[in-house]
């Protein structure tokens, strides 16, 4: 996956490598739903050693995108129309939360950073792929901001699942509308706009649900 937002690789550990590397894999679907797969093709694909691709692995496994099949190997969940409804109705509540806590709590540093990516967001058109990428640079930017490690663990695991509609459904997304709510998003906790954020990040989440609520199982 392609990281031109995130932080460096090469700035994390071996295992927060393998990590990052296979979540790529997994929510942009190069890794199906449905599909078996080794700890070796793992690491051929990470490129990286057997101690930290298992770390990854359990880390991925607790955050629901793999499961481990004993004598089996891996497989790759699958994507529920479901399991992503209920997650949507836990993420609607923690998301405003985060967005109320990150415009309360952000650094002027932070809120620069948000402003920026806020720019970044406006000026995208029609390439999903940067999107895509300047939605984990918002996360973490949140992440941050809100100052609160449980909130954010919450969030993980939900944000990589809803990460794969989003993907599965790329060509469907007016995707000029999206940044422009993903920009709005950022400009509200900048500007310390609590009720701007919740209103933005309500139309991102009615997005999300329209989306999945055509989704049959995929596996």
């Amino acid at each position: 996956m392609t990281v031109t937002f995130k932080q460096s690789l090469m700035d994390l550990s071996l295992a927060e490598q393998a990590y990052h590397l296979l979540e790529g894999e997994l929510v942009t679907l190069r890794l199906a739903p449905g599909e078996l797969i080794s700890e070796k093709e793992l690491m051929e694909k990470a490129q990286i050693g057997r101690t930290p691709v298992r770390e990854a692995v359990q880390r991925l496994s607790a955050e629901g995108l793999v499961q481990v099949l004993p004598r089996k190997g891996l497989m790759v969940t699958a994507l529920k129309r479901s399991d992503l409804t209920k997650i949507i109705e836990i993420r609607k509540v923690l998301e405003r939360l985060m967005v109320v806590k990150s415009a309360e709590r952000a650094t002027p540093e932070q809120r620069r950073a948000f402003e920026n990516l806020a720019i970044h967001f406006e000026s995208i058109d029609d390439d999903f792929e940067t999107l895509f990428n300047l939605g984990y640079r918002l996360d973490e930017l949140l992440d941050v901001a809100c100052q609160n490690q449980f909130l954010v663990k919450a969030l993980v695991s939900m944000r990589s699942q809803c990460r794969r509609a989003w993907y599965l459904y790329r060509n469907e997304l007016d995707l000029a509308y999206s940044a422009r709510l993903l920009g709005g998003l950022a400009r509200t906790v900048a500007d310390q706009d609590v009720a701007g954020g919740i209103r933005a990040m309500n139309e991102l989440i009615a997005i999300l649900e329209e989306l999945v609520s055509g989704l049959d199982v995929i596996s």
